[in-house]
C-alpha cells in the first residue's frame, strides 16, 4: 500500500459522510418518535409510498387550510403528486420537540421549491396528525 492510500480512503469515508440522513436538531431528542417522523420524511424523499403510509396510524389526518384529509385522501395526495413530479426532492432540515409536538423544517423542490415546518402529532409511536406551520400546501 503507498503513502497515498490512507488519504484515498479517508476521502472516501468523510465523502459517504456527507451523504448521510440530516441529524436530530440540539433540542430534539433521539426518540422513536423522532426517529419515525425522520423515516416518514425519508420515505416522502424516496416517494415510498408504502414506508409513508406504515408511519402513519390508522385514524391519521392531514390538517390544512383545504380542510382535513383522512389516511385515504392523504395516500391519494401523495400518489398524485409523486406521478405529477417524478424529480420531486426533499430535504429534512432540523428537528425540534416543542410543546409535545414534533416539527421538521423541510424544503420540497417540484417545478417550484417550498420550504414549511410541518408539525407532527403523535400517538402510540406514529403520526397521528401534523399540518403545516404556513397552513397551507
Amino acid at each position: 500500500m503507498t503513502r497515498t492510500a490512507p488519504y484515498a480512503v479517508a476521502s472516501v469515508i468523510i465523502l459517504l459522510a456527507s451523504c448521510r440522513p440530516p441529524a436530530l436538531a440540539p433540542s430534539a431528542p433521539d426518540t422513536p418518535d423522532t426517529r419515525l417522523v425522520l423515516s416518514f420524511l425519508e420515505a416522502y424523499g424516496r416517494r415510498d409510498l408504502e414506508g409513508m403510509m406504515r408511519c402513519l396510524t390508522e385514524d391519521a389526518v392531514f390538517r390544512g387550510s383545504g380542510g382535513i384529509l383522512s389516511k385515504p385522501q392523504i395516500r391519494a395526495f401523495f400518489q398524485t403528486t409523486f406521478r405529477k413530479h417524478p424529480d420531486l426532492r426533499v430535504e429534512v432540515g432540523t428537528l425540534a420537540v416543542v410543546q409535545g409536538s414534533i416539527q421538521a423544517r423541510v424544503k420540497v423542490q417540484t417545478d417550484a421549491i417550498w420550504s414549511d415546518t410541518w408539525i407532527f402529532e403523535m400517538r402510540d409511536h406514529r403520526i397521528r396528525a401534523y399540518s403545516l406551520a404556513s397552513g397551507t400546501r
